[in-house]
């Protein structure tokens, strides 16, 4: 519970209308996607960076914990205010500084959603590569924050690949700028690879400068249709190991075929065990080659069918069923949870067989969504919370997805992020030095240990 004088001093930095406390207010900020919750003390509306470092700087004198907020849809935890304290909400910072196209760079605030920004770019013949699932509701701070990666990942990487510059509340409250429009960067140490994918732990970004990238002059997009997961996982290796690297390369088992199907009516194949979504992009000249020889390499490991999508309305339907997957086969049971866990790409066909074992093994249904060019899995665990021993159940199901990553050399997230839903399992990843060091690194940026305390790094 925050006294009257803190109370008093968020009103005077925000403004009274900015600051909620009542019951239903607070609840309504005690979750994001996953199962976890926690009550905060207070929810605050922030309108720019000097409003966030003053917030701080009283959080530092109190000790209170901070929880940095957007959209909320992270799926971790690591939005959820698991101490109370002040939740920061950054959704009002939602305006795009800057377009510039000739520099191919943009400035945005941390509350503009990733899809506000494609489209405002598009008209521009450009595109910013990082393209989560979740792009209509995922911010750009929230980006920043987890790494994000899409579809798009394997061809252009992910957030970290696309961020020029930032500028950033540190947990102390001063403001500082990091990097810039302009590469190469200004003489500096580089702190953006230390700060983009720490998760609201080292500071909350207040603008974002983006790498734009001119949009593709031509893209070709095919389905490669499959018996089994086993199958596709194989294809997979096998058109990396041939030296092509397509745009996307998205795979799909047949639980989330089947619901995606039932709820859109497109046409996809009910009795394939899986899919692959492929897709290449570039010149006109030589990406018909490229489909050729994928369509062939598709059909040497297995596939019963390949489909090149013939306009942009059949291109548009396979993307459309690939983005409301998760949508689609939540409608199932009660509750899911989405996993994320990253494994070489020539370990996925096993990683896809372990996961199937589980699954049979605790009698817990799973769908499978994986950015299988990057080996980034996203298993669908579809249950009902109401349950309690079918909740046992799923809890050892995650935990053993994440030791069966682990054991084949991947690794507990690939750009959903620790938060709190991954804590317990970091010392399988790391020996105790490794997280010392984590903690170590934390304390010289949050010296008070304020800002989003008790996640993404175990404490001692």
């Amino acid at each position: 519970m925050l006294d009257r004088d803190t109370l008093s001093q968020l009103v005077r930095i925000v403004g009274e209308g900015n600051v909620l406390t009542s019951e239903v207010s607070l609840a309504t900020y005690m979750y994001d996607a996953t199962l976890l919750y926690g009550r905060p003390d207070a929810v605050v509306f922030v309108q720019n960076a000097e409003e966030i470092a003053a917030i701080l700087k009283l959080a530092n004198a109190k000790k209170i914990p901070v929880t940095p907020r957007g959209a909320g849809m992270g799926l971790s935890g690591g939005t959820v205010p698991h101490r109370g304290g002040i939740v920061v909400v950054m959704t009002r910072m939602n305006r795009i500084l800057e377009i510039d196209p000739i520099n191919r760079v943009a400035v945005v605030e941390p509350g503009v959603t990733n899809m506000e920004l494609q489209k405002a770019v598009a008209p521009y013949g450009m595109v910013y590569m990082p393209d989560p699932a979740s792009q209509k509701v995922s911010t750009m701070g929230g980006n920043f924050g987890e790494n994000a990666g899409g579809m798009r990942g394997i061809k252009y990487g992910v957030t970290k690949d696309h961020i020029l510059g930032v500028e950033l509340v540190l947990p102390t409250g001063d403001i500082v700028q990091i990097g810039g429009k302009w590469e190469p960067i200004a003489p500096e140490l580089n702190l953006l690879a230390l700060l983009i994918g720490s998760e609201g732990t080292l500071g909350i970004a207040t603008k974002i400068i983006v790498r734009l990238t001119p949009h593709p002059p031509a893209i070709k997009t095919m389905l490669a249709v499959y018996n089994t997961l086993e199958e596709a996982g194989n294809s997979v290796s096998q058109i990396i190991a041939h030296g092509i690297i397509p745009a996307t390369l998205e795979l799909m088992d047949n639980k989330v075929i089947q619901a995606v199907e039932d709820w859109l009516h497109i046409g996809l194949p009910l009795e394939a065990g899986a899919v692959l979504l492929i897709e290449v992009d570039g010149f006109e000249a030589g990406l018909d080659r490229q489909a050729e020889k994928i369509i062939e390499l598709c059909r040497a490991n297995g596939a019963i069918d390949v489909k090149l999508a013939r306009n942009a309305a059949e291109r548009d339907n396979l993307w459309l069923a690939r983005r409301t997957a998760i949508g689609a086969i939540a409608r199932l049971r009660p509750s899911y949870d989405l996993e994320d866990a990253t494994v070489p790409r020539t370990r996925l066909p096993e990683m896809l067989r372990r996961v199937a074992a589980i699954a049979e093994k605790y009698n817990v249904p799973i769908g499978m969504l994986a950015h299988a060019g990057d080996g980034n899995l996203h298993p669908l665990v579809l249950f009902d919370e109401r349950d309690q021993e079918e909740m046992e159940r799923v809890h050892k199901t995650r935990g053993e997805i994440f030791k069966a990553a682990l054991d084949l050399g991947g690794t507990l997230s690939g750009e959903h992020g620790i938060g709190l839903a991954k804590l317990d399992f970091m010392p399988l990843a790391f020996t105790e030095v490794d997280l010392d060091f984590m903690r170590r690194e934390r304390r010289a940026f949050d010296p008070n240990g304020v800002l989003n305390a008790g996640k993404f790094i175990p404490e001692a």
